[in-house]
Order: C-alpha cells, then sequence, then structure tokens
C-alpha cells in the first residue's frame, strides 16, 4: 500500500502518490532517533512527551520532547558532526557530543536530557 500525502484530488477523487521512498541514509537517522527514544524514558521523561519522527523542514528525523516550556527537538545530523537541538522551532545550542558510530544511542540520550535539565526544561 502507499502511502498518500497531498488531499483528495478534485478531478479525479483520489489521493496523489508521497514522493519516492526515504534513502538509505534518512532510514538510518530515522532508527537512530527512534532508539534515542526509546532510552528517554529510563531517564525521566515520561514516554508520551516524546516522539521520533521525520521533519520535513529540517530534512532529517528528530527525536521531540514535549515540555512545560515548549517543544524541543534533537535533530539527528549528518556523522561527524554534532547534534543540533531546537526549541519552538529555533536553533538554540548543540549537545557537547558528535554523531560518529563509537557514540551509543543511550549516551546521546544521557546528553539530551542533560542538555533539557541544564536549561530547567524537564
Amino acid at each position: 500500500m502507499q502511502k498518500t500525502t497531498a488531499p483528495a484530488s478534485t478531478d479525479t477523487g483520489c489521493c496523489q502518490l508521497a514522493p519516492a521512498a526515504a534513502t538509505a541514509v534518512q532510514l538510518s537517522e530515522l532508527i537512530q532517533a527512534r532508539a534515542i527514544a526509546r532510552h528517554l524514558p529510563g531517564l525521566g521523561i515520561e514516554s508520551n512527551r516524546i516522539a521520533a519522527a521525520w521533519d520535513a523542514e529540517e530534512a532529517a528525523a528528530v527525536v521531540r520532547v514535549d515540555s512545560a516550556r515548549g517543544l524541543w527537538a534533537l535533530v539527528i545530523p549528518p556523522v561527524g558532526t554534532a547534534f543540533p537541538v531546537r526549541w519552538r522551532g529555533k536553533r538554540v545550542g548543540a549537545l557537547d557530543v558528535r554523531r560518529v558510530p563509537a557514540l551509543t544511542d543511550s549516551a546521546a540520550a544521557v546528553h539530551l536530557v542533560a542538555y533539557l535539565r541544564d536549561r530547567a526544561a524537564l
């Protein structure tokens, strides 16, 4: 079954097809975002406040954390660069670690929680 993104066409009565399937890089970023999100409940963030998804504006996978101070997003960057953090849609900083193969998902989650606690977001 193909996914659709556009509203129903008035002349044909059906939906338009979604763009081509995701690339291997996009899928790996999304898998890493989901893996990081899975570690957050064990670090004190309620699971109903966490989401991992593809952000079309960023053109990257993100881990979203809803807090009393607004929506935070950890962007999964290209390999070798630091993880940017966005708050209410604006970039506000980056984690102190870079995305490298040696970095575990749990370590990235710990750094994200520490970042949010430093800013009194949790």
